[in-house]
């Protein structure tokens, strides 16, 4: 079976659902038809021109980018305007153009979940809180000595978690009855035939916005034709969803060693800063791209230190005098950093689902600006 675009964007939808993205926001297929096959998948920070001509000698069918390359409604559409270049360069090379741009920003294993993770940041939460991922609780019918095989194909990084525990699950003994009709193919048993099998109840927990590529997997690995199993929709409090992340190193850091492992993580020479730095900085706030409209946030929960790009003059003067330092470190620097390691999680998810497109970070778009 061939791998199309849409089965590109399910796999998008896993990591980072549609609904997460604010509502002001154009995420998702672009450019281009669902049913478009995919043998070559560009990942790439933004939609620019050389990033779609180097797709295109790639031999690419498909580019996937965190900035949409439609934002504003369209009046017009002039082939001699930026973005009216970039629509008929990827129609005329049937190139499908998607986007995951604040809902990858917002997701629990996102763009800023990265950026904290590679600060080596612990004690990590979500900065200003959006919305809450909803808790289910999926329940399987199993059939004994199955058991691990279908755990193992629901838990991820977010199911079966509780809290602090990973791979949580519960499992209780009993016995299942089947009558298989015309036309079924059981597992065990005949047709027309009452059958009886010992089975374990299976209980995983489950994120809303794990449930298809759950409910995916667990048809993949369950041994019955047809898997019986319930959804509850639990009032358990879900994990708390939004932008920016704040946390905290284990042992205070010293200012002009911050300011140095920050150049050399984000590869920038020249950080733009306001506010008024510690002499030790233990607790950070960030948030990637344009994170100006969050410095209260960060100042509200404590940080001695804000990590963002895009801050703005009249976003910064208030905070000139105050007691935490606020560094600008370029949109391009605090999202490109990423791009690498979300291609190979979409890598590694293709791999397990034994769709055969090869992941291509991209490697010709640039920072738009240069300092002179």
């Amino acid at each position: 079976m061939a791998v199309t675009v849409k089965h590109i964007l399910a796999l998008v939808e896993e990591q980072a659902p549609a609904s997460l993205a604010l509502a002001w926001d154009r995420v998702g297929l672009q450019i281009g038809h669902p049913e478009q096959p995919v043998e070559r998948l560009v990942v790439a920070l933004e939609p620019s021109e050389p990033v779609l001509k180097g797709a295109v000698a790639a031999g690419a069918q498909m580019v996937l980018t965190h900035h949409p390359v439609l934002f504003q409604p369209l009046e017009r559409l002039r082939l001699d305007t930026h973005v009216g270049r970039l629509l008929s360069l990827a129609l005329k090379h049937d190139l499908a153009l998607a986007a995951a741009h604040t809902n990858l920003d917002i997701a629990a294993q996102g763009l800023n979940a990265f950026l904290a993770q590679i600060l080596e940041l612990t004690q990590v939460r979500v900065l200003q809180e959006t919305s809450a991922d909803h808790v289910y609780k999926l329940t399987v019918f199993v059939p004994l000595g199955y058991e691990d095989q279908v755990r193992q194909a629901l838990f991820d990084d977010r199911t079966g978690v509780i809290g602090r525990y990973a791979h949580c699950s519960f499992a209780s003994r009993g016995e299942g009855t089947y009558r298989p009709l015309a036309g079924a193919q059981p597992w065990r048993g005949e047709v027309a035939t009452q059958s009886r099998v010992s089975e374990s109840r299976l209980e995983v927990l489950v994120p809303e916005s794990r449930l298809t590529g759950v409910m995916a997997r667990l048809k993949n690995a369950h041994p019955y034709e047809e898997v019986a199993y319930d959804l509850y929709h639990l009032k358990n409090p879900g994990l708390p969803l939004g932008l920016g992340r704040v946390g905290e190193w284990p042992e205070a850091r010293p200012w002009p060693q911050v300011l140095q492992q920050l150049k050399t993580l984000f590869r920038v020479q020249i950080i733009k800063a306001t506010g008024q730095p510690p002499e030790m900085v233990k607790k950070v706030a960030l948030c990637g791209g344009s994170g100006g409209d969050l410095i209260e946030a960060a100042w509200k929960q404590g940080a001695e230190l804000y990590l963002s790009g895009d801050i703005r003059y009249h976003q910064a003067v208030p905070w000139a005098s105050e007691s935490m330092a606020i560094l600008d470190l370029g949109h391009y620097a605090t999202e490109s950093i990423f791009m690498p390691a979300w291609g190979q999680r979409l890598q590694e998810r293709l791999d397990q689902e034994g769709m055969r497109v090869k992941v291509i970070i991209d490697a010709w778009g640039q920072d738009p600006f240069r300092y002179v």
